[in-house]
């Protein structure tokens, strides 16, 4: 089944991850010189076409004046990411998270930060669609997602091979900053917009932390709170 990239960012990042994956780019003659070098280099068949024809094309997105027709989106299995974890690793997983702005979000602060993978539910979770393409800034060609059945059951999995799983919720008992990186990798666990984290995920995380808000408010978007989160991950991370 083949994918459609819209937008210049989506399209950029997709022809630097893995251009044998597109099969063609489409755009306006501004749009495609701006991206010729990339075209040319990843030998990605391109064509230019006219305002009309992209907005047919695109199906109600927003391309911006390019789009690209890749195949499907190459999740990764488990055992793959943990075969090529590297030492203090951190993994990003997700409990339920079908908003896919905030998937996007998530997946964009994930690849900033460092990330090695980010794991979410193959049902009542968001796919890699468009939409969540785009909110990632494109940020989904370049990261390395896994889908898994049974998200508490991966997390066991984690934990046997003494990754420290960390579960972000409003009443945990330690401030994240509060915690040591383990030296095996750390996995950070993010509940889903309405319900947080579900009681068979909390009960494999090692701990519940919370990040420290001095300005009172109760909680925060699951985007936002995952990318504060990253931050600090990745500073304990690099710290040693």
């Amino acid at each position: 089944m083949k994918r459609l990239l819209a937008g210049p960012r989506a399209v950029e990042e997709a022809l630097r991850a893995d251009p044998q994956r597109i099969v063609v780019v489409y755009g306006t003659p501004e749009r495609l010189r701006e991206l010729d070098a990339l075209v040319r280099k990843g030998n990605v068949r391109s064509e230019p076409k006219a305002a009309p024809e992209l907005e047919l094309l695109a199906r109600g997105l927003k391309h911006q004046g390019v789009l690209a027709i890749t195949g499907d989106y190459p999740y990764a299995e488990l055992d793959q990411v943990l075969a090529q974890l590297p030492e203090r690793g951190l993994i990003v997983a997700l409990d339920q998270i079908s908003d896919p702005h905030n998937f996007g979000a998530i997946v964009r602060s994930s690849v900033a930060f460092g990330a090695d993978a980010v794991l979410t539910l193959k049902d009542r979770a968001a796919p890699v669609t468009p939409v969540v393409v785009r909110a990632s800034a494109g940020a989904t060609e370049r990261a390395r997602i896994a889908r898994v059945t049974n998200l508490a059951r991966s997390l066991d999995a984690l934990r046997k091979r003494d990754l420290q799983v960390l579960g972000l919720a409003a009443d945990g008992e330690l401030t994240l900053d509060a915690v040591p990186y383990a030296p095996a990798g750390r996995v950070l666990v993010i509940g889903s917009e309405g319900d947080g984290l579900r009681r068979l995920t909390r009960e494999q995380c090692d701990a519940l932390v919370r990040i420290d808000m001095p300005g009172g408010f109760e909680s925060l978007n699951a985007a936002v709170a995952a990318s504060i989160a990253l931050y600090e991950s990745a500073r304990a991370r690099n710290a040693h």
